[in-house]
C-alpha cells in the first residue's frame, strides 16, 4: 500500500500565513526583538550542538572526498579494461580527473579558510565588539567607528575565490554527469542489443552441437542432427565392429576423407563457434556491469557535492556577514553617544558575539577533521 502524504500541520499554515504578511506589511520591531532575544536564549542553553552541526560538514565534506576517490578509481578501471572498445570513456575520464583535482585544491582552501575565519571571529569578538562595551565618551565613539571601519575594508578576497570555486565545480560536475549518464544509456542499451543477440545465438549452436537442428554457420548449409548423424555414420563405417562405436567416439578417431571426418569437423567448428560466442557473451556483460557501477557511484556522489558545495559555500559567507554586521554597527554609532546604551542596539551586538562562539568552536572542529584526514 503506497505512503500516503500527511495533510500540512495547523501550526504549517499559521506560519505561512504569517510569511505572507512579512512579505506584504514587513516584521513589526516587537517581532524582531522576541526573534533575536529569543535566538540569544538558544545560544545561551547550547550545550555545544551549533558547534557540532558546523563541525559536521567535514565528515561530509571527508565522504564526498571518498567517493570522489572511488568514482575516479572506478572510471579508471573501466578504461583500462574497455577503453580500446569505447574510446569515449578515455575523454571522460580526463574531464573527471580534472574536477577531482579542482576538488582537492578547494578543498585544501576551505580549509585554510575556516582557520582565517576562526581568526577574524575571535577579532570580531573580543577585539572590536568588545570596545563597544567598553565606550564611555563621544571620543571613545568615534575611535571605534575609525576601527570598525579599518576592519570592514580588510582583504579576505580567498572566501570569495572558495565559493566561486565550489559553485563552479558543483555547476561544472552536474552538467558532466547529465552528458555522462547519457552516453551510459546509450552504450548500454547497445550492449543489451549484443547480450541479447549472442543469448541467441548461443542456445542455436548448443542445440546444433548436441541434438538440435542446425542453421547456417559461415554461409554452409549442413544436415540436421549431426550428433545424431555422426553415430549413425559411425556405426555404419564400423559396420560388424559396430560394438566399439562408443569407444571410438570417445577417441574421436575421424579417417580422413570419409563422412565421419566431416561431420566431426563441423560439429567442431560449432563447439568453437559456441565457445567463442560465450566469451564474447561474459565480455559484454562485464562491459554492462562495470558501466552499471560506476554509474552507481555517480548517482551518489551528485547529491553529496551538491550538499557539500552548498554548505561549503556558506562557510565562504561569514566574512561577508562579519563585514556587513561591522558596517551596520559603525553606521549605528554613527547617530551618536545614546545608541550606545540603546537597547535592540545591545540585543544586536550581544547576539553577534554569542554566535562567534559556535561558529569558531565548529570550524576549529572542520579544520582538526581535514588536516587529520589522510591527504591522497
Amino acid at each position: 500500500m503506497p505512503t500516503t502524504i500527511p495533510a500540512p500541520s495547523q501550526a504549517y499554515v499559521h506560519a505561512l500565513k504569517v510569511l505572507d504578511r512579512y512579505k506584504t506589511e514587513g516584521v513589526t520591531r516587537a517581532e524582531s526583538d522576541d526573534f533575536i532575544k529569543g535566538a540569544i536564549n538558544e545560544l545561551d542553553n547550547d550545550t555545544g550542538k551549533f558547534a557540532e552541526d558546523i563541525g559536521q560538514v567535514s565528515t561530509w565534506a571527508i565522504q564526498v572526498d571518498e567517493a570522489f576517490d572511488r568514482v575516479t578509481r572506478g572510471l579508471t578501471n573501466l578504461v583500462t579494461e574497455f577503453g580500446s572498445d569505447f574510446p569515449p570513456l578515455n575523454d571522460f575520464l580526463g574531464e573527471w580527473k580534472g574536477y577531482n583535482q579542482r576538488w582537492i585544491t578547494h578543498l585544501a582552501l576551505s580549509r585554510d579558510v575556516a582557520s582565517e575565519h576562526v581568526s577574524v571571529l575571535q577579532r570580531f569578538d573580543q577585539g572590536f565588539l568588545d570596545m563597544v562595551g567598553m565606550i564611555q565618551t563621544d571620543q571613545d565613539r568615534q575611535d571605534v567607528i575609525v576601527e570598525f571601519g579599518a576592519f570592514a575594508n580588510e582583504d579576505h578576497d580567498r572566501s570569495q575565490e572558495m565559493s566561486d570555486g565550489f559553485m563552479n565545480l558543483k555547476t561544472d560536475i552536474e552538467d558532466f554527469v547529465v552528458r555522462f549518464d547519457a552516453y551510459i544509456e546509450k552504450t548500454s542499451a547497445e550492449l543489451q542489443e549484443q547480450a541479447t543477440q549472442l543469448q541467441k545465438q548461443i542456445e542455436k549452436l548448443k542445440s546444433l552441437v548436441q541434438d538440435g537442428t542446425f542453421a547456417p554457420v559461415r554461409s554452409i548449409e549442413l544436415p540436421l542432427k549431426l550428433c545424431g548423424k555422426i553415430k549413425d555414420a559411425t556405426v555404419a563405417l564400423l559396420d560388424s565392429a559396430e560394438a566399439a562405436e562408443t569407444m571410438v567416439g570417445v577417441v574421436g578417431i575421424a579417417v580422413a576423407g570419409t563422412v565421419l571426418a566431416v561431420l566431426i569437423a563441423e560439429r567442431l567448428v560449432n563447439i568453437i563457434a559456441l565457445g567463442n560466442s560465450q566469451r564474447e557473451l561474459e565480455d559484454v556483460n562485464s562491459k554492462q556491469e562495470g558501466l552499471a557501477k560506476i554509474k552507481s557511484e555517480f548517482d551518489g556522489l551528485r547529491p553529496d557535492i551538491a550538499l557539500i558545495c552548498a554548505k561549503l559555500v556558506l562557510f565562504a559567507e561569514i566574512w561577508s556577514s562579519v563585514q556587513d554586521q561591522t558596517v551596520h554597527f559603525q553606521e549605528q554609532l554613527k547617530i551618536g553617544l545614546d545608541q550606545v546604551n540603546n537597547e535592540r542596539f545591545r540585543l544586536e551586538i550581544e547576539l553577534a558575539r554569542k554566535l562567534c562562539k559556535p561558529l569558531i568552536d565548529g570550524l576549529n572542529k572542520y579544520t582538526e577533521q581535514l588536516v587529520n584526514h589522510p591527504a591522497r
